[in-house]
């Protein structure tokens, strides 16, 4: 995929977060494929676990957030 174009579908998306109100993104079938291409190679090619070492303190705040 041409990295320009996954850019500026990247662009158009993070573009709504930045004003008060709610802007909807018009994407194209051909875009959303791209883009879900895109991240599935990103996401595969990334460690699906994480090694980490003790000791690991696990907070939590109420009942169901976990810091």
């Amino acid at each position: 995929m041409d990295g320009s174009l996954l850019d500026d579908i990247i662009r158009r998306l993070v573009e709504t977060k930045n004003g008060r109100t709610t802007k909807q993104v018009h994407l194209t079938e051909a875009e959303i494929k791209q883009l879900c291409l895109a991240s599935k190679e990103v996401f595969l090619s990334q460690p699906n676990l994480l090694e980490l070492e003790a000791p690991i303190k696990i907070c939590v705040l109420g009942s169901s957030t976990i810091v």
